[in-house]
């Protein structure tokens, strides 16, 4: 009788323990994104580009190419970074806004560093340099030197466009503000916490199941 009561309740528990886990694997497994942020610092304006994509199955579209290292134009919706690379580089077809907020118009950077990218909204255009490994990370800026965001007519901060990789459910995001210190999401400590005395305590639960229940005959 008792073995079966135990067996009962970790049955009922069992939903309870499977969730922790359930919930780390859907975090491990989130959408690809490449976010850039344009945020001034010591009197400059950076644009920085970080993430990953997956162009598996992204349509192809290179008619244009930045022609610049580093640019950023408002009216465009488009933000260059890293050094363009001239032919070396592939491009796919995006949906969204043809502009974004603002009244910049920078070009060439005062200096670029990392990977080349190329997003211009107006082309519906993200071109990449060809090297690229998809779902590796992507890290790029372009520095402009002796300006500010007000100066470039950005007043707010917070996300101002999002565009879509055309053929696929991949994202590419602009934020006016510093980029999270973080970087890419991680799973917090609770869920692994939880996890981790779940687990601890399921091992406790099964020893007592599998304990046998022979009670020694009393003197």
């Amino acid at each position: 009788m008792l073995l079966r009561t135990l067996v009962k309740r970790c049955k009922r528990l069992s939903p309870l323990l499977a969730a922790p886990a359930a919930l780390l694997l859907t975090q491990g497994e989130a959408k690809a994104i490449l976010t850039y942020n344009i945020f001034e610092s010591t009197g400059n304006v950076i644009v920085q580009a970080s993430g990953s994509l997956d162009l598996t199955g992204a349509t192809l579209n290179g008619r244009f190419r930045c022609g610049a290292d580093g640019a950023l134009f408002s009216s465009l919706a488009t933000i260059c970074t890293g050094t363009d690379p001239g032919p070396g580089q592939i491009g796919f077809g995006i949906t969204g806004p043809g502009s974004f907020v603002g009244s910049a118009t920078l070009f060439p950077a005062s200096r670029v560093t990392g990977l080349y990218t190329f997003l211009s909204g107006n082309a519906n255009q993200f071109n990449i340099g060809s090297a690229y490994v998809f779902n590796t990370p992507i890290v790029g800026s372009a520095t402009f030197n002796g300006t500010t965001l007000l100066g470039l007519g950005f007043t707010t901060t917070g996300l101002i466009g999002t565009w879509t990789l055309d053929g696929t459910s991949e994202s590419i995001q602009v934020f006016i503000g510093s980029p999270s210190p973080s970087g890419a999401a991680v799973p917090g400590p609770l869920p692994l916490l939880g996890a981790g005395a779940a687990f601890g305590w399921s091992r406790r639960l099964r020893k007592r199941i599998a304990a046998p229940l022979i009670t020694p005959p009393q003197a």
